[in-house]
């Protein structure tokens, strides 16, 4: 797992810090409050019927229950958007003195949706990607007219936040367009499914024993796979946490089932996968434990959805799939083939598979009150549909006090005006602030570039090369804050390192800082795999409940692919500030600058970086690095002998008065017997200095 999905346990101790904090002094009660309440909990419900029917309900038409007890006080709020607000009858010319006004009809709400657009390209196939893509852009420019906004994320090997949330059809439909060829947002994983199918087929001519371990393989993959991808879709979620509804996942598939890999079974007859006493053998039984288990990573995305006022359209990419047989189940017929007993059927006859991704579809958006799309609807349709549920909404809340907190609630609503009828969800769940909290971490971690958090903060990352030992990369990571004009702030910060698809390595802390506009940085040393990386950093105040999020990646060198490397290139500067560098409070630090900020005049500046040599390379390496602008300047040149060591830290100082105003380029080059061996270059820039205002005349 990668990313957000793979940093779950990181996140939930950083929202876990958070919740575990000192309350705060209860205020003096000096009677000017009645009563305070909990946040009201709120069911979105589609009425539907004539126009004159549905049109001007109020709470005392809803009946309301929560597993099966009714809800009292509710209160009803008319989102239907597309109804006309009757006007108010104009009183006569001889009204009695005295008499009341009629009541104004207050008009209903304007309301904006909000939409996710989430392509899972692990389960879609070729034609459903290219499908999904396609129907997307033609349902988006009647699902966001009158300012209507949607983003849109894609779920393939990373999960990638392709286009924030926005209202720039222009955007998303341009972003759409890239994807048809983006490899980055490609997943091969369901357009293989038939050659694995193929796998276990031919497997059986070697025998059933054979066929059904490969096909055990084969399952506990996808369900792997499933639980991986569920949990991310379950997280992303989170992003829609502090907006009104209606808010609603278009949510793109062909492959995700609930009882992943349980279909591999529908070649094999009955009898081949018990024993005499009838129970199923350890492959056929490891088989339906697992799929037995894949109903809970999806229990999890439907409460998180209820808990969040999230409704479902289900969208099958691929359309209309191939011909089918009777071969539907795991009890089904046999061809007599090699190994006895196993079924010898092509891969695109069993419809088993078809029929699992498909209730799994319908289920997901049966319980948060949306739709299924299957077999290939038009998207005029689905827009259709969609624009129609959404067009008559009434929101319902009610003050949660009383019922559980964090479980599902069977969700029961009725109509008492007749001829309306209702569309809503199957379940409710009432989170604490604890669980809303970790849900907004989750979906930072996941989803990074979406969109999260605000104020006067902004997440800057970096590191700083260490070392190398035992086959990896040592460096320091750091997480830093320019500050917050807020005094007394608590951040609560984590990183995650992701390295060849795993989470590496991780860290937490808090820091606390009275002085308003203090910086605020996080350092852990860490360790790193060759090859690429990528570092998922979240931040949380306390105070003003700011979440900052940022994706940052990078690479280590391959040592001995050239005789001479470099790893990453860091600048900084020291400055004070709050830091907690490996658990540990400390007044000043260096701070990491990143090319697209500008230096500060008035302190030294520090380039550090790691040279290493191949285990070909026996031969003493000169490191000659040299700072160039309108002309060249030395900095030094340092002579590293052969060793056991295969990386050196290499660091310069360049004092202030070094530095004019202007861009520079910081070059390393790496030579042995005057022969470049590579060189790598950081960029600098130093602002102008500010010229004092002058004094006022007489």
């Amino acid at each position: 797992m990668r990313k957000g999905a793979c940093a779950l346990a990181l996140a939930v101790s950083i929202a876990a810090a958070t919740a575990a904090s000192d309350p705060p002094e209860n205020p003096r009660d000096v009677g000017l409050i009645e009563r305070a309440s909990t946040r009201l909990a709120q069911i979105d419900v589609t009425v539907t019927g004539d126009k004159g029917a549905i049109s001007g309900l109020t709470a005392a038409d809803f009946e309301v229950r929560l597993n099966d007890k009714i809800v009292p006080n509710v209160l009803a709020d008319d989102l239907c958007v597309a109804q006309p607000a009757p006007r108010a009858p104009t009183p006569p010319a001889a009204a009695v003195e005295g008499a009341a006004p009629p009541p104004a009809v207050v008009p209903p709400r304007v309301t904006t949706a909000t939409y996710l657009l989430y392509f899972d390209m692990t389960h879609l196939t070729q034609s459903g990607r290219q499908g999904s893509i396609a129907s997307a852009r033609e349902m988006l420019p009647k699902l966001l007219a009158g300012g209507q906004r949607a983003m849109i994320v894609a779920n393939a090997a990373v999960l990638t936040t392709v286009v924030p949330l926005t209202s720039d059809l222009a955007r998303l439909t341009a972003a759409l367009a890239k994807m048809v060829d983006d490899q980055g947002t490609f997943d091969t994983y369901a357009a293989t499914e038939e050659n694995r199918l193929n796998d276990v087929i031919h497997e059986m001519s070697r025998g059933t024993e054979f066929a059904l371990a490969l096909a055990r393989r084969y399952a506990a993959d996808e369900r792997w796979r499933q639980e991986r991808d569920l949990r991310r879709l379950s997280m992303v979620l989170g992003r829609l946490a502090e907006f009104d509804a209606p808010k609603a996942v278009l949510y793109f598939a062909d492959t995700m089932r609930q009882n992943a890999g349980e279909h591999y079974l529908s070649f094999f007859a009955g009898t081949t996968l018990t024993d005499a006493n009838g129970k199923p053998g350890a492959d056929a039984s490891a088989i339906l434990s697992d799929a037995a288990t894949g109903a809970l990573p999806l229990d999890r995305v439907v409460n998180e959805a209820a808990g969040l006022g999230i409704r479902f359209y289900t969208i099958e990419g691929q359309g209309i799939s191939g011909p089918s047989s009777f071969i539907q189940s795991s009890s089904g017929p046999t061809n007599s083939g090699a190994g006895g007993g196993g079924n010898q059927a092509s891969s695109l006859i069993n419809s088993q598979r078809i029929r699992d991704s498909q209730g799994t579809l319908t289920s997901l958006a049966s319980e948060t009150g949306g739709r299924a799309f299957l077999n290939g609807v038009a998207p005029a349709r689905m827009t259709a549909q969609i624009l129609g549920d959404m067009s008559c909404l009434y929101l319902l809340s009610f003050d949660p006090t009383g019922f559980p907190q964090d479980k599902p609630l069977a969700v029961a609503v009725t109509v008492k005006r007749p001829k309306v009828k209702t569309s809503v969800r199957g379940r409710l769940v009432i989170q604490s602030d604890s669980a809303r909290l970790t849900g907004r971490v989750l979906s930072a971690f996941a989803a990074p570039d979406a969109g999260a958090g605000g104020g006067d903060a902004a997440l800057h990352v970096g590191l700083i090369p260490i070392a190398y030992a035992d086959g990896h990369f040592k460096a320091r990571v750091q997480v830093a804050l320019d500050g917050s004009a807020v005094p007394s702030t608590t951040w609560d910060i984590g990183a995650s390192l992701v390295s060849k698809g795993v989470v590496w390595q991780d860290g937490s802390g808090r820091i606390q800082v009275t002085v308003p506009n203090t910086p605020v940085v996080f350092e852990k040393d860490m360790d790193f795999a060759v090859g690429d990386f990528d570092l998922v950093t979240v931040a949380h105040e306390t105070q003003t409940d700011t979440v900052l999020s940022k994706e940052t990646h990078g690479s280590w060198p391959k040592l001995d692919a050239e005789l001479a490397s470099l790893g990453p290139i860091a600048v900084s500067q020291r400055r004070s500030g709050g830091f907690l560098r490996n658990g540990q409070m400390q007044a000043q630090g260096a701070v990491i600058v990143a090319e697209d900020e500008v230096l500060r005049r008035d302190a030294p500046t520090a380039v550090i970086s790691l040279v290493c040599r191949a285990k070909d390379q026996k031969r003493p390496l000169d490191v000659v690095r040299t700072l160039i602008g309108e002309e060249e300047t030395p900095v030094g040149t340092t002579k590293l002998e052969a060793t056991s060591e295969r990386c050196a830290q290499v660091v310069d100082f360049i004092p202030p008065k070094m530095l004019g105003a202007g861009r520079y380029r910081f070059v390393i080059r790496v030579l042995s017997d005057g022969q470049e061996l590579t060189r790598g270059e950081k960029a600098l820039t130093v602002p102008e200095a500010v010229r004092p205002p002058a004094p006022n005349g007489p």
